[in-house]
């Protein structure tokens, strides 16, 4: 169980939490968006900060180009 990151909250820690995992978003040849977790992925959690950067990461890939905007934060 991954108790060590403060930004994990108790709804998001379980039994099967292994920790860690690395992320790769590239673009191939064809121009396919890629997420490769690096090993099978059963679920992943993170904080509303580290998905709006996943999501612009993803939006960036998928745009070619750079994109700028801004997101308010719900709260």
């Amino acid at each position: 169980m991954n108790q060590e990151n403060p930004d994990v909250k108790p709804l998001a820690m379980r039994s099967d939490d292994e920790g860690e995992l690395t992320v790769a978003v590239t673009v191939d040849p064809s121009g396919q968006v890629i997420v490769d977790f690096g090993k099978p992925v059963h679920w992943f959690a993170m904080s509303r900060k580290m998905a709006q950067e996943f999501a612009l990461n993803i939006l960036r890939k998928s745009a070619n180009r750079y994109i700028a905007f801004d997101i308010d934060d719900p709260k």
